[in-house]
């Protein structure tokens, strides 16, 4: 539909393994494509190892239908000839239904899209084959580049980059990509079908930099999709400052480093304080902002001569702050919100090798090649800073733009970072199009019929929930309250879940599509969301196969789940999300250090 007048979606009848084996061969493929005369050529693809050759037929597995699927290249750009890749997965019992799925970080890569995948998951809320067991049509795009580096595929040389690739990842090839994967799911089915086809709803859904691929959709391009789902959405405006700051926060001395082990001694620290805020000590802190952690008051300082991993130098306790608290200008407005108090990772503090010489203006040289187990985030922030703002300057350097400060104008008084005024100004203008936070950027979807669905999690180590938080309240401010935003945008925290619900002791697997079809196509807007908990593998993918844990409502946002005071608190029916109730706007010094802003609705 996207917007249109409502189509019955078509019966799902089951094309047969050989009809669909027939039509799933790179000759077959691109002669439906070549019909498109949109650009798309059918092909083996350097980032999709999955799919050999161009295309693929996977035959009936158990519960799971035949499909077909198939990678190449389409023209994202005809007046540069510039192209991005795709991934398309065609499934036997077609819904009549388009699903476009976004990626994470600086993309360039299918590997948390394919949804043949089980990494698919992180992504995707629900569980993996969900979207083909469905019967949609899917699509994916590396936007425009290859690799997991942050951002060195844009450079050309000093003082050059590669503006037609940043496009693509900002916004073009997933807007692209809306129509094109739409007509080649027409015609592709079609072709199977021996009639014309129409889309009966599409859908976006992706998590991260696909949360942030999903918001761009959501304030550019809304009308490209009936139902856009959010995850934890990166913000490219201000987690760079962050992901710059952290790191070197930790370069002020050889005594301001967070050690892994220096990391884990902090959440028993918080949870001590927080975990009964809820009503019940149950292992989980439903709002981190209502806190009052301060590090440098609650964390065990260490005394003259004392050392051995148990305590926290000066220095250390700052580098703790620098994470938890707002990002400032000069001014004191906020840029980015802290991260959450609650299940704080040695990951979060994670930096490339420290260099020698702790003051080098280039800290961490070659570090942006992918790794981010062993670099951290310090490689999206170069990338965003020096390479795609800074048009890949030599004589800048991103750690220039970082300082550190204590008191000042404000909210935000304890030690955190401090980035320029001017510098905020010239990434928002120079990255407009690949930011989704703009809070007038919604404007239109705001009188439309798309649906939007934010989730995050409130423990995210990577991406502040915060973000989420003030966008939201910041948009019942300017479209007449909470009550009024609801009925298109809803938002729904994951208390005790880390970055994408890869781990953690909380709910951190729910069905998000199922609930935005019943929004979408039933008119029945999520209430609260049924979530429950898995172990996950070293990878941060859910092992469904395993014995699930607790299970939760997520009340939408900004209700809090209840505990009704008797029976197991792992037991979800044993929880309630009390109508009208407001506690998730509950603020104390950690949520006010972090920068959590709440404006009168």
């Amino acid at each position: 539909m996207a917007n249109g007048t409502a189509v019955s979606a078509p019966s799902a009848a089951m094309i047969s393994d050989q009809a669909l084996a027939a039509a799933c061969t790179p000759q077959a493929m691109q002669k439906v494509a070549s019909a498109l005369g949109e650009g798309v050529t059918v092909k083996a693809i350097p980032n999709g190892a999955t799919v050999p050759g161009g295309a693929r037929f996977h035959a009936s597995a158990g519960e799971s239908p035949a499909f077909c699927q198939a990678v190449g290249s389409f023209v994202t750009n005809p007046a540069t000839g510039k192209t991005a890749n795709f991934m398309a997965t065609f499934p036997a019992n077609w819904n009549g239904k388009y699903m476009q799925v976004g990626c994470s970080g600086h993309c360039g890569q299918f590997f948390v899209s394919d949804p043949a995948m089980p990494t698919i998951v992180i992504t995707s809320q629900g569980k993996p084959m969900d979207a083909i067991n469905r019967g949609y049509a899917i699509f994916a795009t590396d936007e425009g580049h290859t690799g997991l580096a942050g951002g060195t595929w844009a450079t050309k040389g000093p003082g050059q980059i590669d503006q037609d690739a940043i496009d693509d990842l900002y916004y073009r090839a997933d807007e692209v990509l809306s129509k094109l994967g739409k007509n080649f799911t027409k015609a592709f089915y079609g072709t199977l079908r021996n009639r014309p086809q129409t889309i009966a709803y599409s859908y976006f859904n992706g998590c991260s930099g696909g949360g942030r691929d999903a918001l761009v959709a959501a304030t550019r391009f809304p009308q490209a999709f009936d139902g856009i789902i959010s995850g934890s959405p990166y913000n490219a405006a201000g987690a760079a400052f962050q992901f710059a700051g952290v790191p070197v926060a930790a370069l002020r001395s050889p005594g301001a480093v967070i050690t892994a082990e220096l990391a884990a001694l902090i959440p028993p620290i918080v949870a001590a304080q927080c975990d009964k805020l809820d009503g019940v000590e149950d292992g989980l802190i439903q709002n981190p902002a209502a806190c009052n952690f301060v590090p440098e008051r609650d964390l065990p300082i260490c005394k003259p001569g004392e050392s051995g991993g148990k305590c926290f130098t000066k220095e250390q306790a700052e580098t703790v702050s620098t994470l938890i608290s707002a990002v400032t200008d000069e001014n004191g407005e906020i840029v980015q919100p802290g991260l959450s108090v609650s299940d704080m990772q040695g990951m979060s503090f994670k930096t490339p090798k420290r260099p020698d010489d702790l003051a080098a203006l280039e800290p961490f040289p070659g570090s942006d090649n992918g790794d981010v187990a062993g670099n951290g985030y310090w490689p999206l922030a170069d990338a965003m800073l020096k390479v795609f703002v800074h048009g890949n300057d030599p004589n800048f350097h991103s750690r220039s733009v970082v300082s550190f400060a204590r008191g000042g104008n404000g909210q935000v008084t304890n030690y955190h970072i401090v980035v320029p005024s001017s510098e905020v100004a010239l990434l928002r203008r120079k990255a407009q199009t690949g930011i989704g936070h703009f809070v007038e950027g919604f404007d239109p979807l705001m009188r439309s019929k798309t649906r939007l669905m934010i989730w995050h999690n409130l423990s995210d180590n990577v991406l502040t929930p915060y973000a989420s938080t003030n966008l939201y309240n910041k948009l019942a401010a300017r479209h007449g309250g909470y009550a009024r935003l609801q009925q298109s945008v809803r938002l729904f925290g994951l208390p005790g879940t880390p970055h994408c619900s890869m781990g953690g002791a909380g709910p951190n697997s729910f069905d998000a599509m199922g609930a935005m079809e019943k929004w979408v196509e039933q008119g029945q807007a999520p209430e609260a969301l049924w979530a429950t908990n898995y172990a996950v593998n070293g990878f941060g993918v859910k092992q469904f196969d395993k014995a699930p844990g607790r299970t939760m409502p997520l009340c939408k946002y900004p209700e809090m789940a209840r505990y009704k005071g008797t029976g197991d608190v792992n037991d979800g029916h044993n929880w309630e999300c009390p109508a009208n109730d407001r506690r998730m706007l509950g603020v104390g010094e950690s949520g006010r250090q972090a920068g959590v802003t709440i404006p009168r609705t």
